[in-house]
């Protein structure tokens, strides 16, 4: 940028439609005090490659990719940079004013793990989607296990993958009360047990905090400060009128 303008920022899907991203980040941006610009752009997946590249010339100071289009960054960021990241979820600039690509959900859960005081963890969805750490072990199941009252009171990793076709299954009534020792990470949209999980006494990482950890952790790249997930979850439910 030349000075001439405030600082830009986009946010990118397919469909964008709906996606609260714009409104909260435009909303964190004011609680830090910066007169920055957010634009939202529907960019079909055949075109995220000319997209990226024209963000990438044009002093755009960083991009939030939806994991709609997240396969086509990661695809355009890999041929741009001869790097092979698993995925992208944001860019941002660095010292030299060159896109960095990041998977900044990943980053985030990681550090919720990180934190975390026990060490049994419920994976449900796609884990290979997450990238997680190889040489890890832990017992994959395609729905809830059977034997989940024994499994959560050991230090294991349990993995519930999610069925394309079918419903995923986690028979949430069934699973024994939790004082927050096993942490269960839901990588799908939103599972509907989540809730009878969460009243069960167990700490649930969710859609919506893997979307408000993964804005703030990109609003930290591109403006170096940290907004408050009070403000950004906070804007998130006024958007969807929660």
């Amino acid at each position: 940028m030349d000075g001439t303008t405030e600082p830009i920022v986009v946010v990118i899907g397919h469909p964008i439609a709906g996606n609260p991203a714009q409104f909260a980040t435009e909303r964190a941006l004011r609680s830090l005090r910066l007169d920055w610009r957010v634009l939202s752009f529907d960019v079909l997946p055949c075109d995220v490659a000319a997209a990226l590249e024209g963000f990438a010339v044009t002093g755009i100071n960083g991009v939030l990719i939806d994991r709609s289009l997240a396969a086509e960054a990661q695809q355009w960021y890999s041929q741009r940079t001869g790097s092979d990241p698993s995925t992208i979820d944001c860019l941002f600039r660095d010292g030299e004013l060159r896109f960095v690509g990041e998977f900044e959900q990943k980053h985030w859960v990681d550090e919720q793990i990180s934190r975390h005081d026990g060490q049994t963890r419920i994976w449900i969805g796609d884990r290979n989607s997450h990238a997680a750490a190889s040489g890890e072990g832990f017992q994959e199941h395609a729905t809830t296990p059977p034997e989940i009252i024994e499994l959560v009171s050991q230090a294991d990793v349990i993995v519930i993958n999610h069925a394309a076709t079918e419903p995923l299954e986690l028979d949430a009534e069934e699973w024994p009360a939790n004082e927050g020792a096993t942490l269960v990470i839901d990588l799908t949209e939103g599972h509907e047990e989540l809730a009878t999980i969460r009243e069960l006494g167990y700490r649930v990482i969710g859609e919506d905090e893997r979307r408000v950890g993964t804005l703030q952790r990109c609003l930290n790249r591109w403006t170096g400060q940290m907004p408050s997930t009070e403000v950004i979850y906070d804007a998130i439910e006024e958007y969807l009128g929660v």
